[in-house]
């Protein structure tokens, strides 16, 4: 029997959504051609991706997919028939119009009594009594909150269809456990000790996974009621750990988790309890504590824990960590309230520069609330078509000419009018919208460059910025040249702009570099002079411009080391036979300084602000119409 168990086998899983989105995420989700780094790059509808955790080995999973929940018991009721019955159901706890997930499962469980059920559910809906109210305790009903990430549910996978499994194999052998009652008894309480343990702690640290800590937290809350005391529960977040993992590897990453939950298992008493929630968010509860201070004690216990470095792979790893702190009953009384709070408190520690531990207040609701509220209008806009973009010319005034225009990013706000990068990039990036949206903005540049030469106007290049966040995307040469093949425009014709901090930031994104250059494209460096000091990387790869940041320019008429710095670039870019472009000139006295030093193309308001599509057409019809300062 041990041996059967041990042997991989299929197992029929049943996905009862009425999002096909979702449906689809959990067959790339349980499907073992998807590699954890693939399903970092999908855009999902249901998980919310942590970091990369080690590779878990998956059985094969024949995924069925229901829209409502009398559809999944009519397939449920079939594959008795047939005699193939589903080992697990995730079950949506909202269908409309039809049954919702409790009812569908009170069917699902009048034909099949075996199944293992996972109840998908958000905060706002039933609670863990409500459900137990309803459908009654069972030991094969499992409730999971909605965010989760992809690690989560293939652990829930793997453990479930193993105990459903073992339950199917022991109705099989009744006989042979009746005849080695007190051998068998042992080996299934040993199997059943450990099928447990797989379902209630993490694969990898073997510490509490989030069902054991809401249970172990529902236990503590009773005695805390009973005894009037209080507790603490702690959110900690590793610092920069997705720096670890792609820099050295998910082994490392991996064995860096383990090596921290031992140090923190160390420091904790005998009662406190240790989790880890998935990648690399560990939760601590400090029970029954007297005052803050206790806490404020054990929190800088906490942060000398990773003072000294951790040694992996014969190499020393420096991380600190983020702590956000709440308290029970004053920061809620509630599991899901008091975790809230908490892990609000640890972004603010995060944001604060890490390294440090914060207590949750009230107005960090009211700005985590305000970040979703933004990051709802963000996604609003790009289904409401509410970006567009201008387009600022480059001149080379020696030549008289426009060379190049550079794509910018608008926001035409319904309520806040028309707003620049400035006031949405950060939340842009921090969200991941920077791809679909860089997407965007790329393919319609290169629409418009089209438009503009099958108008018969001479053509010039089209500059487009490029982000750390984009250049990541393996995916990213083919989307550039897929982009091209699509808008119809020769690559000679497109420039990406990116800053010295993107290309040093890997060796990856160098490569990739390199890749669109042998496409034909143009690439620059934007803002030069205000990222990194090493100047290396200018031989490494293949650059054709660098641009000189504005914030040099603005100091000419100063005549200090600014002036030095622009006459060392101009020089520079001479020197490895690169064009140099100043950004940001704004008066005559600045064009002259810049004449005289030979640097030929200029761009900024004293030639011309960000023009629309149709005032930069009208230009291009009648040149004459618009004053271009070269000489005066």
């Amino acid at each position: 029997m041990s041996n059967q168990l041990n042997n991989q086998c299929d197992f029929r899983i049943l996905v009862i959504d009425d999002n096909s989105s979702i449906q689809d995420d959990f067959r790339k989700i349980l499907t073992k051609v998807q590699s954890d780094s693939e399903l970092d790059k999908l855009s999902l509808n249901l998980f919310s991706i942590k970091q990369p955790e080690n590779n878990l080995a998956l059985p094969h999973f024949e995924i069925t997919t229901a829209s409502q929940g009398q559809e999944g018991v009519a397939l449920i009721k079939k594959s008795l028939e047939e005699k193939k019955p589903f080992s697990l159901a995730f079950v949506d706890i909202r269908m409309p119009p039809g049954w919702d997930g409790i009812e569908t499962i009170k069917y699902i469980w009048e034909l099949d009594q075996d199944i293992q059920i996972v109840i998908c559910t958000a905060y706002s809906d039933y609670s863990w009594e409500e459900t137990v109210e309803h459908l009654g305790k069972k030991d094969n009903l499992l409730i999971l909150k909605k965010p989760f990430d992809h690690i989560a549910v293939r652990q829930l996978a793997c453990a479930l269809t193993t105990k459903w499994q073992l339950f199917r194999e022991t109705k099989q052998y009744t006989s042979m456990l009746e005849k080695e009652v007190e051998n068998t008894t042992e080996t299934l309480e040993q199997t059943l000790g450990k099928l447990k343990f797989q379902a209630t702690h993490d694969a990898l640290t073997r510490l509490p996974n989030r069902l054991m800590l809401l249970e172990n937290i529902r236990n503590i809350i009773k005695k805390s009621d009973e005894s009037h005391t209080i507790f603490a529960l702690i959110f900690l977040d590793l610092d920069r750990f997705k720096l670890v993992n792609d820099s050295l590897g998910h082994a490392v990453g991996d064995d860096l988790l383990k090596l921290t939950s031992d140090r923190l298992h160390n420091i904790l008493r005998k009662d406190d309890i240790l989790a880890r929630l998935g990648g690399d968010e560990f939760v601590i509860v400090l029970a029954d504590i007297n005052n803050e201070e206790a806490v404020i004690n054990k929190a800088r216990t906490i942060l000398k824990v990773f003072q000294e470095p951790f040694h992996i792979a014969n190499r020393k790893v420096n991380v600190t960590s983020s702590m956000g702190i709440s308290f029970y009953p004053k920061d809620g009384t509630s599991i899901d309230i008091l975790m809230r709070n908490a892990d609000s408190a640890m972004y603010h520690a995060k944001e604060l520069g890490s390294n440090n531990f914060q207590f949750y207040e009230k107005e960090m609701n009211a700005h985590t609330l305000e970040k979703l509220e933004q990051e709802v209008q963000l996604r609003e806009a790009i289904v409401n078509q509410e970006f567009f973009l201008v387009y600022q010319p480059q001149f080379d005034f020696l030549e008289d000419k426009i060379v190049a225009v550079e794509a910018l990013l608008r926001w035409n706000h319904p309520t806040r009018g028309v707003l620049t990068p400035i006031d949405f990039l950060p939340l842009v990036e921090e969200t991941g919208l920077i791809v679909p949206i860089g997407e965007w903005v790329l393919r319609t540049a290169c629409l418009q460059n089209v438009a503009w030469q099958k108008q018969g106007y001479s053509p010039i290049r089209v500059t487009v910025n490029v982000t750390t966040q984009q250049f990541k995307q393996q995916n990213l040469v083919n989307l550039i040249k897929n982009v091209l093949e699509e808008t119809g425009l020769e690559s000679k014709y497109l420039e990406l702009e990116l800053t010295e901090n993107v290309i040093i930031s890997s060796t990856e994104i160098m490569d990739t570099i390199t890749k669109l250059k042998k496409l034909g494209i143009f690439i620059a460096i934007d803002d030069f002079g205000t990222g990194y000091s090493s100047l290396g990387y200018l031989k490494k790869i293949p650059l054709d411009r660098l641009k000189i940041d504005s914030s040099f320019i603005e100091e000419i008429h100063n005549k200090g080391d600014d002036n030095v710095i622009i006459r060392a670039v101009i020089a520079l870019a001479k020197s490895l036979n690169l064009e140099v472009l100043a950004e940001g000139v704004e008066n005559k006295n600045q064009l002259d300084f810049l004449k005289e030093y030979k640097c030929g193309e200029i761009q900024g308001y004293f030639f011309s602000k960000p023009l629309t599509v149709d005032e930069l057409t009208t230009f291009f019809k009648d040149p004459s119409q618009k004053k271009l300062v070269t000489n005066s």
